[in-house]
């Protein structure tokens, strides 16, 4: 019989904390040449200034009041947010699921929480196996796998119907848990739809010229940007060790994603303060996941979901595509992969980690699909 949530509270010992400054403050740095900024992939003088930063002024107990100002649980080592909506008797709404990806964590939607559930709407908001406040599985897990589990989640808190949203590896496990309990799932909300499986046919119909020109960028991207799904995918632990014991270096790998992926237009604080950048490092060098976390790439890709022949998703969909999102391909390639796309938005600004970067548009936008499934009579 599975076990019973238990209540959580996120407290990160004060040794932890003093051990990373520690550190912080002896590291070595390379030199690198004057002129390169970003141009070999980190700016070593303004992660020398971030690192300054979060050795001294960087107060991580802000963000840990902020957490456990929600309501924290813990299910069989899964670590969850579930904030419950006040409802007006007889009115009923589905919970959703937010579902976060690499390298981030349940603090993406810090902001868009309290609108989803002042909207009515039950948060269950987790954190993924092997990420910030969960524990590592005892093996690394899928995309299938921990779907199952955040399916099995829902089922352990009683939800028998509800909603998925996810962003990058957030979206293929949201689809997932779609594909596989279509009857259970009343609707899937995705930003990041090029890390959703290839389809299950690329020729009926034939590719459009859109299509061709996202499959030729997406090779490029691959070719010289995607250094990470080839490290991660293959040998995550040969740099984990290297991210796990020199806050520097898991700086270094990390902002790099931050600055590339968000539209920030190179400026990484146009979109991640400083204390920002310093909260998702902190959570991941505290929990001590980054090794895990990273080796979800690898289980992927020794075992990569994709739709078979005739295969989409069944259930209502809708896609939210940013203007600096890493890859964009284009509606026609979202209606391959679901059946029954209720909606395709070009959103007006925003990247990679939409719910943070504009946690507004990204709420508006996902409770204007979640309200059309409600008056459908989803819930």
């Amino acid at each position: 019989m599975s076990a019973e949530p238990s209540p959580y509270e996120i407290e990160i010992a004060d040794e932890v904390l003093g051990d990373l400054r520690e550190r912080l403050r002896r590291g070595r740095w390379p030199e690198q040449p004057d002129g390169l900024d970003w141009e070999m992939g980190g700016d070593l003088a303004y992660l020398s200034e971030l690192c300054t930063h979060w050795a001294g002024e960087y107060d991580w107990r802000s963000l840990e009041q902020a957490l456990n100002g929600l309501s924290n649980w813990r299910w069989e080592g899964l670590h969850f947010v579930w904030e419950r909506a006040q409802r007006a008797a007889g009115e009923a709404r589905l919970p959703v699921m937010l579902v976060h990806g690499w390298p981030g964590g349940p603090i993406e939607f810090l902001e868009v929480i309290p609108k989803l559930v002042a909207a009515g709407h039950d948060d269950v908001v987790p954190s993924l196996p092997g990420f910030a406040f969960s524990e590592p599985p005892a093996r690394p897990l899928n995309v299938a796998e921990v779907a199952a589990r955040l399916a099995e989640l829902m089922s352990t808190l009683g939800f028998e119907r509800f909603y998925v949203q996810g962003g990058d590896w957030g979206a293929p496990i949201s689809a997932r848990i779609a594909f596989e309990e279509p009857e259970r799932v009343a609707g899937v909300h995705v930003n990041a739809v090029s890390v959703l499986p290839l389809p299950g046919d690329l020729s009926d119909p034939p590719r459009s010229e859109a299509e061709q020109r996202y499959l030729e960028t997406a090779q490029r991207w691959l070719r010289r940007e995607g250094h990470h799904f080839s490290l991660q995918g293959n040998a995550p632990d040969a740099i984990a060790p290297a991210l796990s014991d020199s806050p520097i270096g898991l700086a270094a790998w990390l902002v790099e994603k931050y600055r590339r992926w968000s539209d920030c237009d190179g400026e990484v604080e146009r979109r991640f303060s400083k204390d920002d950048l310093c909260d998702f490092l902190t959570m991941y060098w505290s929990t001590g996941t980054i090794a895990s976390s990273m080796r979800l790439y690898a289980a992927e890709a020794r075992d990569r979901w994709r739709l078979g022949p005739g295969e989409r998703i069944e259930v209502p969909a809708a896609v939210a595509d940013y203007p600096a999102e890493i890859l964009r391909p284009p509606p026609e390639w979202a209606e391959r992969l679901f059946a029954d796309l209720r909606a395709y938005n070009e959103m007006p600004s925003g990247g990679h980690f939409a719910a943070f970067e504009e946690p507004d548009l990204f709420a508006g936008d996902l409770l204007a699909f979640l309200g059309s499934l409600d008056d459908d009579g989803a819930s």
